[in-house]
């Protein structure tokens, strides 16, 4: 089924079944109601800058957890091995160079097979374009700009009248 994952496939066979695989993020994002709960990413160049940064693990091998911002601080109360992946706020993280990798996200994997509803960001769709009807009212037409009138020669008709002698 995965093609773009050599070293993380075990991992899958621990998920539930149900679960929507999509490639995504360079990787495979997996969906459960509604909601991205893992990225698995494998890159081989072994990358750990982001944005000038320089982190002391690869950020793009390892298994990523989408958990909205808000909702992590449970998550970091119980699972202390979680790192917040530089990429993205909502995303806590699960290096594959650790000692522990295998047993940490046998841990996180609990919780998705316990359905946690902590954990997952929504989905997001894109609102399909809106098609242009005949019966849209046309948008009305701005009012013409007053035109400036030339003051000089206004002005100058003004004093003459003025200046007029009178009979």
């Amino acid at each position: 089924m995965n093609e773009i994952l050599d070293n993380l496939y075990w991992i899958e066979e621990l998920l539930p079944p149900g679960l929507e695989a999509i490639p995504k993020h360079g990787g495979m994002a997996y969906f459960m109601d509604q909601k991205m709960v893992l990225i698995l990413v494998e890159e081989r160049n072994g990358t750990n800058e982001h944005k000038g940064v320089v982190y002391p693990f690869e950020i793009w091998n390892g298994a990523i957890f989408p958990i909205e911002y808000k909702k992590q601080s449970a998550f970091f109360l119980k699972y202390s091995f979680l790192e917040n992946h530089p990429a993205n706020r909502d995303w806590l993280y699960i290096p594959a160079n650790t000692d522990s990798f295998e047993e940490e996200v046998r841990q996180m994997i609990r919780e998705i097979n316990k359905h946690n509803p902590l954990l997952g960001t929504p989905v997001k769709f894109k609102a399909p374009p809106k098609e242009k009807t005949a019966e849209a009212k046309p948008k009305k037409k701005a009012a013409p700009k007053a035109v400036k009138t030339d003051k000089k020669r206004e002005n100058k008709f003004l004093l003459a009248m003025v200046s007029k002698p009178k009979k």
